[in-house]
């Protein structure tokens, strides 16, 4: 039998041909938070979600060890075509605290532990099966007002589910989803663990959720859409949103929403809650403004991502997320932006919220400052939290960092 001998130039050629059709992309992103807190429940640390940790620093100011947090974290994302219309995406997250815990910080962003986590964050079949009717089937990110990846942190949940999303209505999408599990974890945003692929995705309910949404453009100038889900043995809830943009002037541009939605507890002793809210925005000489108000009466479960800690809520905070959303709270925010051409985009951020009386009273001001350098993204932000179930009440100040590069 004789072999044939291929030189290093072939060998190398034959892979590269064989991966020509993947595209591969993803992100490596370094991000910082500290606080001057006297008492510290974790990143987030408000009522309505579990933080990574509590306890009282020694050190209680800004960027001392006790007070701050960090985290590093890679994606890598991988996407072919296995045949016309079907493709195949594979996605990879690997946390990192890099040692900063040994000397710099005391806590992390994301998950609950130091040292590596790492995951399968995507791995699924998309495609068109039929004609204007598309399928996902895997491990995939999702947004929809109450189950939707949350990106505010430094990884971000996925799930395990099937979607299909018809579009033979004229401008009417219709989707139909089931969702079996999930990685998503509160205000630590995803469960982790220390080895690979121990990191865990628990079933929603006794045998997943159900979501069906329309979103139409139907009517001139307006978005509008509605969902109901379903958490087998656990809750309902359903959501209705309307978004218009009306055409007044070509230097500006005005848009109104209105929110309305319920939620319902499977045993009949819990009570039903249900939440509106209502924003007008206007864009104008560079300026984005808006004002948001929301309403939520008392009730059993809020509105915030199932098993998660933020909203979809006109009025949800920048960073302290679960007091907008929770039953019994009246809540407002004003938003401010600017594009500073050759500077950065400037943002203003206020919320605050009527607890009726709960002692969960929230008032939160923020400044950020986002600038891009090519593949290079970075932020800082300044956040003021004044709430009733934070730091014996008492007012603090946090400084973030985020750094991210893109590939």
């Amino acid at each position: 039998m004789k072999f044939a001998k291929l030189s290093l130039a072939a060998i190398m050629a034959m892979g590269i041909s064989a991966f020509a059709d993947v595209k591969v992309s993803g992100d490596v992103k370094v991000y910082y938070g500290t606080n001057d807190a006297d008492k510290w429940d974790g990143v987030l640390g408000n009522a309505q979600t579990t933080p990574p940790s509590t306890h009282t620093p020694s050190d209680a100011s800004l960027f001392g060890q006790d007070n701050s947090y960090a985290n590093a974290a890679v994606s890598i994302d991988a996407e072919t075509e296995l045949a016309d219309s079907i493709k195949a995406k594979v996605g990879f997250t690997m946390l990192e605290t890099m040692g900063l815990e040994s000397s710099i910080v005391s806590d992390v962003w994301a998950g609950s532990k130091v040292g590596s986590q790492m995951w399968f964050d995507e791995a699924n079949l998309q495609g068109t099966v039929f004609d204007k009717t598309a399928v996902i089937f895997g491990r995939q990110y999702l947004d929809t007002p109450m189950v939707f990846s949350e990106r505010w942190n430094i990884a971000a949940n996925s799930y395990d589910a099937a979607v299909v999303a018809d579009s033979h209505l004229e401008k009417t999408t219709l989707v139909a989803a089931w969702v079996m599990r999930s990685n998503v974890n509160g205000g630590a945003t995803v469960a982790t663990d220390d080895r690979f692929g121990g990191q865990p995705f628990t079933t929603f309910g006794d045998n997943g959720a159900y979501a069906f949404g329309a979103v139409t453009t139907a009517i001139p100038m307006t978005t509008a859409q509605a969902w109901y889900y379903a958490v087998d043995s656990v809750a309902t809830a359903y959501w209705l949103q309307a978004d218009v943009t009306p055409d007044i002037d070509s230097d500006m541009k005005l848009e109104i929403g209105v929110q309305f939605a319920g939620t319902a507890l499977s045993h009949k002793i819990n009570d039903d809650a249900t939440v509106w809210a209502a924003k007008v925005g206007v864009n104008v000489a560079g300026f984005d403004i808006s004002g948001a108000y929301s309403s939520a009466d008392k009730g059993d479960l809020g509105f915030t991502n199932v098993g998660g800690a933020q909203s979809k809520l006109y009025t949800e905070a920048w960073w302290n997320y679960g007091y907008v959303s929770a039953p019994d709270t009246d809540a407002y925010n004003v938003s401010i932006s600017y594009m500073a051409e050759g500077i950065a985009k400037l943002g203003a951020y206020y919320t605050a919220t009527d607890s009726n009386d709960r002692g969960e009273d929230l008032t939160e001001f923020t400044l950020t400052a986002d600038k891009s350098f090519g593949a290079f993204d970075a932020a800082l932000a300044y956040i003021y939290t004044d709430a009733e179930n934070q730091n014996n009440d008492d007012a603090f100040n946090t400084v973030q960092v985020y750094l991210t590069y893109n590939f």
